[in-house]
């Protein structure tokens, strides 16, 4: 019989091999790639790169490749707030306006904890730059202007949960204040540094050179490529942190074992979920979403930045931790993969898979929907077969799913839960936050374009974005051009009625689609109101 090394050994072996297979389509030298590893009960069994992180200079990636980790980076920005709490120099559960009195409007009105929870209700200024400029550069401070700006909000403190990078970004500007030193500094010196993490950094924007840090790569038409680079040059706890597979690694191994800093408390507050007032419990705790994949609990988070991806997957009882990143590796879809990997490690241990929502079961929902009251647009679609839920007319949904007691959900997870069931007549009932709403069915009829045309048709401006936002129709077609005097964002815009319509930007912008609901008085068009997936209720009127 062989001994336990050699089994383990074998073991190894064997999973490698159906890892590699699992990896095998971006094993190759002409396109960009992704690092990965795999630690099982303690022990390092997969640490592999594939593709290349330079295609400019023919640069392959290697296991100690340095890539950013996006959104990642949310709880270690959580971590260092409840480490400044434990020194008693932060109050996570007061006005985050008492340490950025420059929220004088709404945006003051949320706790730390609340926005590190993204149930503050705030807008993020990354949404309101797409939406006023595009991907051009903003200048620094940029971001606090915006959101000191602001007189309205997507809801009321703790009703809801939307994703918001911009209050993470706030929290970072406090952390800054109360902590006396930059905060890139004290990540590095409070979390980077005592867990061993050498290659680790907050990096706040891709205009200055890095040392060992990948190229990020966006896939265009004909098999070019071009660079990544992120939206702004003052990124920070929402996103700024680059990293290597073997540091953050080492990190996951800490989130185990809780050995080098930090109170029993504090540790227990980072995985803590919310509660609602409706008495609903939340998923995502401080930087990290809580749940189960196929019976077994979990704790992860994604990460995205322009040109590249990451996803951090732990099974806390089983042993299993999972981290991938890319830059810009096409079709690789990494929580998809990360889920893979862990069906090969824990082959046994799985449960059943979750049943699908057959689409073809509600075919009758089908297609988009509009509420008078709140102007949102909400899309049902069949994908792949599945009933999925999109927002703002995105091309992809998610899945719904079908809880014990017979509803129909969107789980939380970047936008809290969402539940959808049939309303009076021909409508939907969405209920999300704090109470239910009616969504009438929306489908231009003739004449609907031409009358959607004739009465927006002007120049708006939005006090909220500072931006101008001028719709024009020439030669039969609908454009909306938007401008914050940053940068400008040209659409086509789609009448779904006489009064609904969705702006589709091209190229890299795609997925930041919007809707817009005219506001008539006395048959006169006097401004709209702009929804994205993460910004709620924007006004523009007309000048």
């Amino acid at each position: 019989m062989p001994d336990d090394a050699q089994t383990i050994e074998a073991l190894t072996h064997s999973v490698a091999e159906r890892l590699d297979a699992l990896f095998a389509p971006w094993n190759r030298t002409d396109e960009p790639g992704l690092v990965v590893g795999v630690v099982k009960d303690g022990a390092l069994i997969y640490r592999r790169a594939f593709g290349m992180a330079s295609l400019e200079h023919s640069v392959a990636n290697t296991p100690t490749t340095r890539m950013r980790i996006g959104s990642i980076s949310k709880h270690f920005t959580a971590l260092l707030a409840l480490l400044l709490a434990e020194d008693g120099r932060f109050d996570l559960d007061a006005p985050i306006r008492g340490y950025i009195p420059e929220l004088a409007g709404p945006g003051g009105d949320p706790t730390p904890r609340q926005l590190l929870q993204h149930r503050g209700g705030s807008r993020c200024y990354l949404d309101l730059g797409f939406i006023g400029h595009g991907l051009s550069l903003p200048p620094l401070g940029a971001a606090l202007k915006a959101q000191a700006r602001q007189t309205g909000r997507n809801f009321a403190p703790g009703e809801a949960m939307i994703y918001n990078n911009g209050g993470y970004h706030l929290v970072s500007i406090a952390l800054e204040r109360v902590g006396g030193a930059p905060f890139e500094a004290q990540l590095k010196a409070r979390l980077f540094n005592p867990v061993g993490m050498p290659d680790t950094a907050s990096v706040p924007t891709d205009h200055d050179i890095t040392p060992g840090v990948a190229t990020f790569h966006q896939p265009r038409r004909g098999g070019l490529w071009r660079r990544g680079l992120v939206w702004t040059d003052e990124l920070r706890g929402e996103g700024a942190i680059i990293s290597t597979v073997d540091d953050m690694l080492r990190w996951m191994a800490h989130l185990r074992a809780h050995d080098r800093f930090g109170s029993p408390r504090t540790w227990a507050q980072l995985t803590e979920l919310p509660n609602y007032p409706d008495g609903r419990v939340g998923a995502y705790a401080l930087g990290l979403l809580v749940g189960q994949y196929r019976g077994l609990d979990i704790l992860h988070h994604s990460g995205g930045v322009s040109g590249g991806t990451a996803q951090m997957l732990l099974f806390p009882k089983d042993g299993l931790d999972v981290f991938i990143m890319a830059n810009g590796a096409r079709d690789a879809d990494l929580p998809g993969l990360s889920l893979r990997v862990a069906d090969i490690l824990l082959d046994g241990r799985v449960g059943p898979e979750s049943p699908k929502v057959a689409a073809e079961d509600h075919r009758s929902w089908l297609g988009d929907w509009w509420s008078p009251e709140t102007g949102m647009v909400h899309s049902l679609l069949d994908q792949q077969g599945s009933l999925a839920l999109g927002m703002a007319m995105a091309a992809v949904g998610t899945p719904l799913q079908r809880t014990a007691d017979g509803r129909l959900i969107q789980p939380a997870s970047g936008i809290g839960e969402i539940e959808v069931r049939p309303g009076p007549g021909d409508t939907l009932t969405i209920r999300f936050g704090p109470g239910e709403v009616v969504y009438k069915r929306l489908g231009a009829t003739a004449g609907d374009a031409e009358a959607f045309a004739a009465a927006a048709a002007g120049t708006y401006f939005s006090h909220d974005a500072d931006a101008t936002a001028t719709i024009t129709a020439e030669g039969g077609a609908l454009t909306i051009r938007t401008s914050n005097g940053l940068g400008e964002v040209t659409a086509p815009l789609i009448p779904l009625s006489a009064r609904v319509a969705y702006a589709k930007p091209g190229s890299l912008l795609a997925q930041f689609r919007n809707t817009i609901s005219l506001e008539i008085a006395n048959g006169r068009t006097s401004g709209f109101h702009l929804h994205t997936a993460r910004t709620r209720d924007l006004e523009f009127r007309r000048v």
